[in-house]
């Protein structure tokens, strides 16, 4: 793998980030790949790391000019939405194979399967810190991790399990993921508490599908949410008596799947995690939210007190903003695998396009703070009018009392 850097004179290589400083290019090359550091300084057609973001730019200037390693033929290639982009972090040697291989869904827009350890290091530097997971309301074990309570539809926390530590499987016969797309829909039971009804997982690399099924909810349903969650009494009953279908028995049986190709190395992907993993009872500690990413693109590491950020992107407005992709039709419930693979595309193209993400950034906290000065300026305008009324009424009430006190001195 080239690393794009020329040698210094005492051979010493300072990774920008962490500000470790290693003998090598190679060592130094290898270290930013594996922590995700230095995205500023490394080329994604290329795995090529560089000293400065300028020698980067230069760099760049040779892929615009070079022909591309392979044509593909139009016949071979499934038609994709204008945003879709191999070049920025798949290595595969037969493009028109990978590009073939997507899975079997309808959603053309998808992208086909990852490979190499660049996304996977990119991936691993979104992790979320244990007090944003706090923050956020990541469910945890007996031991809280720092963050407010957030009141709403009850969950047991006490159920909560962690995830099964990696061990060595000499048969080869357990496989287990490096990273997963969770999704889930809910009802509501008596007492507002809240249950699993759908449950789709993906395989973030490859976009395979894992789980995509049905789940019985643990208790009578008192609202099924059918408009968002596509799902009623009947059509669960229907599932149940359709040989081919395989309806989950219940949140444990769906956790168990989850955690037969999972353990605690493997990174959850989802937009709004926290709701999800709740409702699973799963305490994840490698764990990374679109709808953080993209608040943070917005007003960066969010400061003392609440934490929380002044606004976020729900996965609809986020997919139509940064990838042009229209999800979640507004007349349609909900389909857990399109917001999974929503999510997924989101995350991939964060990743991969930095420097956009941060150009949309910063005009998202311009249009952001030009609102909220619009917003303050109507406040103040607003309590202004009220003032004004207010007095006017006072004026009023002064003269009329003074008027009723003259003509009671009048008849006097």
């Amino acid at each position: 793998m080239s690393t794009g850097i020329k040698g210094t004179k005492d051979s010493r290589f300072l990774c920008s980030d962490c500000t470790t400083v290693f003998s090598s290019r190679g060592l130094r090359a290898h270290h930013a790949l594996k922590a995700g550091h230095m995205k500023e300084h490394t080329c994604f057609d290329c795995q090529s790391i560089f000293d400065s973001p300028n020698a980067l730019k230069r760099h760049k200037t040779l892929h615009k000019t070079l022909p591309p390693a392979t044509s593909m033929s139009a016949s071979n290639t499934p038609e994709v939405q204008p945003h879709f982009s191999t070049k920025h972090w798949r290595e595969s040697d037969n493009p028109e194979l990978a590009l073939r291989s997507r899975p079997g869904h309808n959603y053309t827009w998808a992208s086909p399967a990852l490979s190499g350890e660049v996304v996977h290091a990119l991936l691993v530097a979104e992790l979320l810190t244990l007090r944003r997971r706090g923050l956020e309301g990541f469910p945890t074990t007996a031991t809280m991790i720092p963050g407010p309570a957030r009141p709403s539809l009850t969950i047991a926390a006490a159920d909560n399990r962690p995830l099964p530590l990696p061990r060595p499987d000499p048969t080869g016969a357990r496989k287990t993921y490096s990273a997963l797309v969770v999704d889930c829909e809910m009802v509501e039971l008596a007492d507002r508490v809240v249950d699993l009804v759908r449950v789709t997982v993906v395989d973030f690399f490859t976009g395979a599908i894992v789980v995509n099924n049905l789940v019985q909810p643990t208790a009578s349903v008192k609202d099924w949410r059918s408009r968002v969650s596509g799902v009623d009494g009947a059509i669960l009953h229907a599932a149940h008596r359709d040989p081919e279908a395989t309806v989950l028995q219940g949140w444990p049986e769906a956790r168990a799947r989850i955690f037969a190709v999972a353990d605690a190395d493997t990174v959850f992907v989802g937009h709004a995690l926290p709701n999800d993993l709740k409702i699973l009872r799963i305490a994840a500690d490698r764990v990374v939210d679109s709808l953080v990413v993209t608040a943070h693109a917005v007003f960066g590491v969010v400061g003392s007190g609440s934490g929380s950020f002044p606004r976020t992107w729900g996965l609809k407005s986020g997919c139509k903003a940064l990838l042009g992709v229209d999800v979640q039709p507004r007349a349609a419930a909900h389909d857990p695998l399109e917001d999974a693979l929503a999510t997924r595309e989101l995350v991939i193209w964060c990743l991969t396009h930095p420097d956009a993400l941060r150009e949309w950034g910063i005009a998202a906290r311009a249009e952001f703070d030009k609102a909220e000065e619009a917003r303050r300026r109507k406040q103040i305008a607003e309590a202004e009018e009220r003032r004004r009324k207010r007095q006017e009424e006072e004026a009023k009430a002064e003269a009329e009392a003074e008027a009723e006190a003259q003509a009671a001195g009048s008849v006097w």
